[in-house]
């Protein structure tokens, strides 16, 4: 039996784990509202209130309008009806009739003025209307991704937790606990490989006593005198 090898063939499970939670964890952090969908909701929101703003301050002024024709409807026809004989009586009617057609005229102007920023304010709810539509979609075709990635990340989590048990049944328990106390140490990775006479972890050069135990193979753990890690060679 080769601990070092079985150590080693232990942490590549054991990192495809970590990898597995991460990207569990992550998935996990990405369900839900994100920021850019609550501002696309919250600008249809905003835009929908200033149209409902502009339709009110238009039938208002529209109301304004429609009182004052019908105001100055029966001062025309006293005007031009004949019934009004006396000069100053008529001239005072008729300005009358005259500052209420001015002011009738700038109730008009103002709701002009006011349909047109609302059809320009009912535009732009329609933009943000087709683009929280289509934030939307992609936000609920995302959520629904990150459902199904999250069964399948479970699933292989469970199916390298069970193959990670197996292994570590086949190391005795003098190996799993150095193994266990060095990984937290060394982000996940307790055994390294020897490369060009150099461990593969910190890169510093072993003596040439420690390369030969750990060329010499078997079940004796050497570790790195540098950064302590557990040294395989392959």
């Amino acid at each position: 039996m080769n601990t070092i090898a079985d150590l080693y063939d232990l942490q590549e499970i054991d990192l495809g784990i970590d990898g597995k939670r991460a990207a569990l964890t992550e998935a996990e952090e990405r369900v839900g509202e994100t920021e850019e969908l609550l501002t696309s909701r919250t600008a249809v929101d905003e835009q929908k209130e200033s149209v409902a703003e502009l339709r009110r301050r238009l039938r208002e002024a529209e109301q304004e309008v429609d009182d004052l024709a019908a105001k100055i409807a029966p001062l025309e026809k006293k005007l031009y009806g004949g019934t009004v004989r006396n000069p100053k009586e008529l001239s005072d009617l008729q300005e009358d009739v005259k500052s209420l057609q001015r002011r009738k005229r700038v109730l008009e102007d103002r709701a002009l003025e006011v349909m047109s920023e609302m059809e320009e304010a009912e535009r732009t709810l329609r933009s943000h209307q087709k683009e929280n539509e289509e934030i939307e979609a992609a936000w609920n075709e995302e959520q629904e991704r990150l459902q199904r990635e999250q069964v399948t990340l479970k699933e292989e989590i469970a199916q390298l937790e069970g193959q990670r048990e197996q292994q570590r049944s086949r190391i005795e328990a003098g190996a799993l606990a150095l193994y266990d106390a060095l990984r937290p140490a060394h982000q996940g990775r307790a055994v390294v490989k020897v490369e060009r006479g150099t461990c593969g972890g910190c890169r510093i050069s072993l003596p040439m006593s420690l390369l030969q135990k750990t060329r010499a193979g078997g079940s004796a753990i050497v570790q790195c005198t540098s950064c302590e890690r557990i040294l395989y060679v392959s």
